[in-house]
């Protein structure tokens, strides 16, 4: 089993068609709700992702739609996008819409709530999910993290103990004296 894709980037390359790109992307939406800080979010996106035009049929459709989401993901973090996500090649021809959104009212509906980085690709959707939850202060660490930390406080605490013993002893044995 493979590993969920925590970059655009990885998107990309782990997508071998249209349908494929779309199971990798939400898994990187799922990835992305483990994302706490803004560095953690601007490296989620940083690395350009290979062109999916060259990969598969409609490869430009996931072309649009890594950038967008790109911009998408930066504008909320408040991060600096970057550069690739604005090259024209990443922006397509003819507008496209959900395939869910065949009536007029769905078709008005996305016109009028799809986010702006969507429609500067012609990309037209109601709704984008985008779980993306900075938190203030420190970014949260890992179980492994957690363990080492702890393991290193208890060491200088055993430390910090032993040299009171030490101390403690050598001035009762001049006490003793």
């Amino acid at each position: 089993m493979s590993q969920r894709p925590s970059t655009l980037k990885a998107v990309a390359e782990q997508s071998e068609s249209l349908a494929d790109f779309g199971r990798h992307l939400r898994d990187w939406l799922h990835e992305l709700r483990l994302v706490s800080s803004r560095p953690l979010a601007a490296v989620a996106v940083a690395e350009e992702p290979p062109r999916l035009s060259r990969k598969f049929a409609q490869g430009e459709i996931a072309d649009a739609w890594l950038a967008a989401y790109a911009e998408h993901l930066a504008v909320k973090a408040r991060i600096q996008p970057p550069d690739w996500v604005f090259t024209s090649s990443r922006v397509l021809a003819e507008p496209t819409f959900n395939e869910q959104n065949e009536s007029p009212a769905l078709r008005a509906l996305a016109l009028a709530h799809a986010p702006l980085a969507f429609k500067r690709r012609n990309i037209y959707t109601p709704s984008v999910d985008l779980p993306l939850s900075l938190h203030a202060g420190r970014p949260r660490k890992s179980a492994d993290e957690k363990r080492q930390t702890n393991a290193d406080r208890q060491r200088r605490f055993r430390e910090k103990r032993a040299a009171e013993f030490k101390a403690l002893r050598k001035l009762l044995s001049k006490v003793q004296a």
